[in-house]
């Protein structure tokens, strides 16, 4: 179907060669479209219009619009075509019989008001009344316009053609119905995963709607407190402001006198320490010499004791040097002398005990009187 200058123009195939029909419109029906057809190939009999899609045909009805038709086909529209095809001579053109009365024909001339075209029912008749059949007449008309001829056929042999015609129709209606129900469940679950999709979709744009606004009130505290911070600073700058280059020089200067009195005070300190240790060591070497001269004295004291109990007693005994720890006990035998002296009262050569120091002196040992 394609737009002209006129209306739309319709596609149809007649006898394998495509025929386009101008001046179609929404309210155009099959019959018209037939009837034209007819008229421009110059040829009378019945004819059905179908429509094929993907190898389903489907008979279009007398009353019914090709283009409402084409426009329930939806997408698939591009693929449907439409095929003109001859069922059988006309009503006139067939023999018939002598007894069978004839109906009065209409004419153009005669009819004063188009017929009105009775509605197809799907049903099929119960009873054995003669229907009629909608055909189409394309006999040679008189007028340019589009009508339509109704003929009543009461035969029996138009009955039975009228049925088998409306069996075929169903038949295809009903493999068109499969197809088109077929499709309509691919539709729907099309349809269900598009809105599971979409749901998906919406929560993550939530999701992410939601991290954007805390990112951006995160953001905006962030600011804040650099804000704040700068402020603080600004202001801590203007009440302490920063030393000038000379008092820092002044520091710098202190700072190098402090350093160098305290390098000074190290020496001198190093030194005096030095002499300390000196006078140290001078110590103790004459604590070592005033030890060995008591040790000296201590020795000659413990002769003398000795000699003065030999004299005592009246013994001779030969004074050997006695080792250090044996000075002691014999030190304190000598002094451990008879509480009874021979003459009486105190003995004059009694034992004198000497303290330990550097201030005993060396006495001489003097005879008895």
């Amino acid at each position: 179907v394609s737009r002209g200058g006129r209306g739309m123009e319709l596609k149809v195939w007649v006898d394998g060669i495509q025929r386009v029909v101008c001046g179609v419109s929404q309210q155009t029906t099959c019959q018209e479209v037939v009837v034209a057809l007819a008229r421009a190939i110059g040829q009378t009999g019945r004819y059905v219009l179908v429509q094929k899609l993907r190898e389903k045909e489907r008979q279009l009805l007398p009353l019914e619009c090709p283009l409402e038709s084409l426009a329930k086909c939806g997408q698939y529209a591009n693929d449907v075509q439409f095929v003109l095809r001859r069922t059988g001579p006309s009503v006139a053109e067939r023999p018939s019989s002598d007894g069978a009365p004839h109906a009065p024909e209409r004419t153009f001339i005669r009819a004063s008001l188009p017929i009105k075209p009775r509605p197809m029912s799907t049903e099929v008749p119960r009873s054995r009344e003669p229907k009629k059949a909608m055909t189409f007449n394309l006999g040679p008309m008189g007028s340019g316009e589009l009508f339509t001829v109704l003929r009543q056929v009461p035969s029996q042999e138009d009955e039975i053609f009228f049925l088998e015609q409306l069996v075929r129709r169903n038949e295809t209606e009903l493999g068109e119905e499969e197809f088109w129900q077929s499709e309509l469940r691919l539709e729907k679950e099309c349809e269900r995963e598009r809105q599971e999709r979409v749901r998906s979709l919406r929560a993550s744009l939530e999701d992410y709607t939601q991290r954007i606004y805390e990112l951006s009130a995160r953001t905006e505290a962030l600011q804040k407190e650099i804000q704040w911070e700068m402020a603080e600073r600004a202001k801590r700058g203007k009440e302490t402001p920063g030393p000038s280059t000379a008092d820092l020089e002044d520091m710098a200067a202190k700072m190098k006198r402090d350093l160098e009195a305290k390098v000074k005070q190290g020496t001198q300190l190093e030194s005096n320490l030095a002499s300390v240790e000196k006078a140290l060591e001078e110590a103790e070497r004459n604590l070592q010499a005033q030890n060995r001269e008591l040790e000296e004295l201590n020795k000659e004291l413990r002769q003398c004791n000795l000699q003065q109990f030999i004299q005592q007693t009246g013994a001779t005994v030969t004074v050997a040097p006695a080792r250090p720890e044996e000075d002691a006990p014999l030190g304190r035998a000598g002094c451990e002398a008879p509480a009874q002296p021979p003459h009486g009262g105190q003995r004059p050569g009694s034992c004198v005990r000497v303290g330990r120091g550097l201030g005993a002196a060396r006495q001489p040992w003097l005879p008895p009187a």
